[in-house]
């Protein structure tokens, strides 16, 4: 399912519109930031905007704000935080003809990166006048959208290790740190995919990403023909190697070359049934979203208007 969207690449003033504003008030980026969000919020009702924030209390909050804006007709739901944030949001935007808005303020903010949002609050406020709506496309896991991408194996076990840990206060150094040690540990899977309903793959994996876009965590790019307004997904299966073999990988993914391919199946299609033997963690859009075997077979499909 698509739903409308922001971006960075038109000069065409969008008119005065209203708009909802959604922070949390506990994150230590709005805490540092506050100040420029009250003068976002100032700036566009300068504008002739009817702009108005308000701040999550409880863990769903971002969800039902949202929600309740698509209810009341608000023409733009503005996200203030990371892809996180984004990912909560999107749930109740999907199929609605509210609009999505970003001020980046996340670890790593990987959507703002790939549709060319600035990362400073000033110009990216800029664009939410400046900007150009867009449909674009969703993509599901099972019954959860995500815009950017999902991951399964050895990506998803450490957003779960760096979840659980005070790693994650390190931010993207956590990350790094913790996926250093994963590397070096993680067994990889057997896996089972069915593409399209037609095509069947079986795999030895150290992780599979299924990408609605190209970058993954801001400078990677498993799925590097993704586009997100094509109708199809980009399905990456790293296939599991010796250490050596998997830095080298991990070297030739990060530098973007030619040889990445050698390390990986690579598939684009609108649907694909994914099958594991044992339980392997799961991430959607960065967020930690369980295991394989909870769900038996896991279904992931682009959603289209």
């Amino acid at each position: 399912m698509q739903k409308q969207i922001q971006s960075a690449s038109s000069t065409k003033k969008i008119q005065p519109t209203s708009a909802v504003l959604i922070a949390n008030p506990t994150s230590g980026s709005y805490v540092d930031n506050k100040k420029q969000v009250d003068e976002t919020v100032q700036f566009l009702q300068a504008q002739g905007w009817d702009a108005h924030l308000q701040l999550t209390q409880r863990q769903g909050d971002a969800g039902r704000i949202a929600r309740e804006a698509v209810e009341r007709n608000i023409d733009v739901v503005v996200a203030i935080g990371g892809d996180g944030t984004i990912n909560e949001v999107i749930q109740e935007l999907a199929g609605s003809e509210t609009a999505l808005g970003i001020l980046p303020s996340g670890t790593v903010n990987v959507w703002a990166r790939e549709v060319g949002i600035p990362l400073e609050n000033e110009a990216a406020r800029d664009i939410l006048l400046q900007g150009q709506r867009r449909r674009i496309d969703l993509s599901k896991v099972d019954d959860r959208y995500f815009l950017l991408m999902a991951g399964i194996g050895l990506d998803a076990e450490v957003t779960h290790e760096v979840e659980q840990k005070p790693a994650k206060k390190l931010g993207v150094p956590g990350y790094l740190l913790v996926g250093l040690w994963k590397t070096l540990t993680f067994k990889g899977f057997r896996v089972y995919l069915h593409i399209d309903g037609k095509k069947s793959i079986k795999a030895h994996a150290m992780q599979i990403v299924i990408g609605n876009t190209q970058l993954y965590g801001g400078a990677i790019k498993y799925t590097w023909q993704a586009k997100c307004n094509d109708g199809l997904l980009d399905v990456c299966i790293a296939r599991s190697q010796d250490l050596i073999n998997t830095l080298l990988m991990g070297i030739d993914v990060l530098l973007h070359r030619r040889q990445r391919r050698q390390w990986v199946l690579y598939e684009t299609c609108k649907e694909v049934e994914i099958r594991t033997r044992h339980a392997i963690t799961i991430q959607v859009d960065g967020d930690p979203s369980g295991f394989t075997s909870e769900r038996g077979v896991i279904n992931v499909s682009k959603e289209l208007c």
